[in-house]
């Protein structure tokens, strides 16, 4: 779209929204743009993508604003990253000359015309029911609201016309919600839900020769999955998960109803057994998509949980009494009825417990050999379970939740990381992938600016990350380091001879990095003495004096892990002064000066060869070819490194250097729980997430582990026992995306299943479950069984009418 770059905003904003309002009537769409991954969702809900002109209009915004304050607002980068140049405009490059005023004018004047301009949009889209152009206008809304929020924020004077102009943006967002979730109920229930054939509940000949349930159930379940994925990749996420909930509340209201009221004829009662089993499977692959964590997912703390999910385990609940009362055979049923009506396990009521439903809806994560007893919290789950819950919610969210991923990964003594471990490091067969270096999208963020290679090699250093930051003495000992050890070589990099060999272990490489920032004042600092006149011998033993300076700033966890190394170490392997912790600062050094010969000068080549030590002299005028520049400086100081303990001229140095750090360790080295922290409370593990996300190796670890764990739950699941054999995890993971398998799956399980045979069910064991059921409710529901009619009484063969008998009688005379 050509638009004129130059000029009064105004005179642009005209041009913009005439343009884009001649692309909808040639396209009937909204020209769109993907946004930024890592700044999709978060705390003010970005959108995926937004429309062309909602993105320019921003840039405008951002130059008008940096014209009239002389800096940045912070929305689109940094503002030490914005230089005026940036606004240059008009004729010769001129910057433009603004202020406050004209700035908080201008943007008012500009935001409400595009809001007019977006509700005609809005206004088209209701009317034809578009939804990618509802969705577009959501988008945009959205980001705009979210840059008005940026400027509100940012304290500026005389903000009362923005804040206005903000809950104008603000009640919008929320109105679009509401249509869009309007117009998928409208969607569902007029042309979904009816079908006069499947709802002929009456009718005495067998639905499909009673070989298969509902079309209506299949199409609902296919309509669902495919918004599902449909609005996680278009509406901002938060508002994405409310529009969902409501769509599967909504529909629920109608199944309920419906299930609830209808008589089916005895042709018609399977039907009647399979729609409701089917409907309970597909509500609870679609439930863990509105939930936050596994609490939720299995309806723990019920009354503290949103009214929307209360009301969805509520009617999910009251559909599996329809379920286990009006299906289950009759010889069944009377064998719970002859201890009487007061002992009858339907009528307890256990408070604060899993809901039962979700067993039922769930039959590969509560297998019938799994008994579920008195479980109040999600601590009496066994481990497979727990993990299971909390790795489905995961998997199903629209936008990273990163306090749940290291919740999955270091919970029950970080047995998913023990698992990530143990085949990354024997080259199990999982998945792997290669992500983008940069996405370069509007607003790339902070997080895409990493190269991020998807690779064994990244994973294990994500995992020891992981370990070095929030793990404790014992996670360290009894778990990261058994793994380790096991495998072959790994030992080889402590050796006095690989300080200068960079390809290192993954786990070595991720202790490097943990102390990297430290480093560049060491390097700065022996240079310049150097520089000054200062030996090889001086610069050494400014090295070590350097790292005696250190310790305040390093995680304590490396030196214990050093420590737990050191005393594993085979007796061929020697690291310089006989410590891993000064071979593990030596080499990091090395790395560092290294980097900076390169930096300094391009065409100094390092090659990965053995360095001929015999070389490193007291000056540096030994070195043939170096001069005194910062680079050759650094090179010849990185390899002086390797020989640092030669001549025991710095034996004394090194020995006070390691015992000063013992006794940091002795006096400063707390304890906690370690990764045991990640199963208390929701808030403690916001903050270690936060200290996590607080540097760009702990995103850049979570964003891979996350990428990882989602992109192999079928192999996870495998592990902990979800999937029985390895071929049908293989055929989930090929076919799960297809649309004719979703259409005929439920996820692992096919649809139909009471009527293949695959699936029989537990009748005495769903007969005994607690579900709070009083008589009334209990005669309510048999009461509309075909049995129960006055008109097939006589019908029924003696034994079944002895039972419908015996059992009215008793339900009538207790009510």
């Amino acid at each position: 779209m050509d638009l004129m770059e130059d000029g009064n905003l105004m005179d642009k904003v005209n041009v913009l929204i005439q343009r884009d309002m001649e692309y909808y009537k040639k396209n009937q769409s909204i020209l769109q743009e993907k946004l930024c991954s890592g700044v999709v969702g978060g705390r003010l809900d970005f959108p995926p993508s937004s429309s062309f002109a909602a993105i320019k209009l921003v840039n405008w915004w951002e130059e008008e604003y940096l014209a009239a304050f002389r800096k940045g607002s912070g929305f689109m980068k940094p503002a030490s990253d914005l230089i005026l140049d940036d606004v240059a405009g008009g004729c010769g490059g001129i910057v433009k000359a603004s202020n406050p005023e004209k700035f908080i004018s201008a943007i008012t004047k500009s935001s409400e015309q595009i809001l007019t301009h977006l509700h005609v949009l809005t206004q088209e889209a209701l009317d034809h029911a578009d939804l990618s152009v509802l969705n577009g206008t959501i988008g945009a809304a959205s980001l705009l609201k979210n840059c008005l929020w940026c400027y509100v924020s940012s304290k500026m004077n005389e903000t009362d016309q923005l804040q206005t102009i903000l809950k104008n943006y603000q009640e919008m967002c929320e109105a679009l919600a509401e249509r869009l979730l309007d117009l998928h109920c409208r969607l569902l229930s007029l042309y979904i839900l009816q079908d006069a054939e499947c709802l002929d509940w009456e009718n005495e000949k067998p639905f499909f020769e009673s070989e298969r349930g509902s079309y209506i159930l299949q199409m609902w379940w296919l309509y669902m999955k495919g918004t599902m994925d449909d609005l996680w990749e278009t509406v901002p996420p938060k508002m994405a998960q409310r529009v969902f909930a409501g769509m599967l509340n909504e529909t629920l209201t109608i199944f309920t109803v419906r299930y609830g009221q209808v008589i089916p004829s005895e042709n018609r009662s399977k039907l009647y057994s399979v729609d409701i089993s089917n409907l309970l499977l597909c509500i609870g692959q679609l439930l863990p998509s509105i939930c936050n964590d596994s609490e939720e997912l299995v309806g723990l703390f019920l009354n503290n949980q949103s009214k929307l999910l209360r009301d969805v385990h509520v009617k999910s609940q009251e559909l599996f009494s329809f379920f286990i009362l009006r299906t289950s055979p009759l010889d069944s049923l009377m064998k719970i009825f002859r201890k009487g009506i007061d002992n009858l396990h339907l009528s307890k009521n256990k408070s604060n417990s899993i809901i039962p439903w979700i067993i039922f809806a769930l039959p590969n994560i509560f297998r019938q050999e799994r008994i579920i007893k008195n479980i109040s919290k999600i601590g009496d789950f066994d481990d497979n379970i727990a993990i299971a819950l909390d790795l489905m919610v995961l998997n199903h969210q629209p936008q990273p939740n990163w306090s749940l991923l290291l919740k999955v990964i270091c919970m029950r003594n970080c047995k998913i990381a023990r698992i990530i471990l143990e085949e990354t490091l024997s080259g199990g067969e999982i998945s792997l992938k290669k992500n983008l270096i940069k996405c370069n999208r509007f607003l790339c963020s902070e997080i895409c600016t990493t190269s991020i290679n998807f690779d064994y090699f990244e994973i294990i250093s994500s995992i020891t990350h992981i370990f070095l930051i929030i793990g404790n003495k014992f996670d360290l000992e009894e778990i990261f380091l058994p793994l380790i050890i096991k495998h072959a070589n790994w030992s080889k990099c402590f050796d006095r001879r690989e300080i200068w060999n960079q390809n290192r272990p993954p786990f070595f490489e991720a202790l490097i990095e943990n102390i990297q920032e430290t480093l560049p004042p060491i390097s700065k600092t022996v240079i310049n003495a150097v520089q000054t006149g200062a030996s090889m011998y001086q610069a050494m033993s400014i090295v070590l004096a350097c790292f005696s300076q250190l310790w305040d700033c390093i995680n304590m966890n490396i030196v214990l892990i050093c420590n737990l190394f050191q005393e594993n170490l085979p007796s061929d392997i020697t690291p310089i002064g006989n410590s891993v912790l000064l071979q593990l600062l030596l080499s990091a050094l090395y790395s560092d000066l290294l980097k900076i010969g390169e930096i300094e000068n391009k065409k100094v080549k390092i090659k990965e060869t053995t360095p001929v030590l015999s070389q490193h002299k007291n000056s540096l005028t030994s070195f043939d070819g170096f001069n005194n520049s910062s680079d050759a400086i650094a090179l010849a100081v990185a390899e002086a490194l390797c020989s640092i303990d030669e001549d025991n001229k710095h034996t004394e140095q090194i020995v006070e250097v390691l015992k000063q750090v013992s006794d940091e360790l002795e006096e400063n080295f707390i304890s906690s729980d370690g990764c045991k922290r990640t199963e208390s409370t929701q808030e403690v593990v916001e903050v270690l997430c936060s200290e996590l996300l607080g540097d760009l190796n702990g995103k850049r670890s979570l964003k891979i582990l996350l990428d990882f764990v989602r992109n192999n739950s079928d192999f996870f699941n495998f592990k902990l026992g979800i999937l029985d054999v390895t071929s049908q995890a293989i055929y989930t993971k090929i076919y799960r995306s297809a649309l004719l398998h979703t259409m005929f799956h439920i996820e692992y399980r096919p649809f139909d299943q009471l009527l293949s045979g695959l699936w029989k069910p537990d009748w005495n064991q769903l007969l005994t479950t607690p579900m709070g059921l009083t008589p009334e409710r209990i005669w309510s529901n048999l009461s509309y069984r075909w049995e129960f009619k006055d008109s097939n009484f006589y019908n029924l063969p003696n034994n079944e009418a002895q039972i419908v008998s015996s059992l009215t009688s008793m339900l009538k005379q207790q009510n």
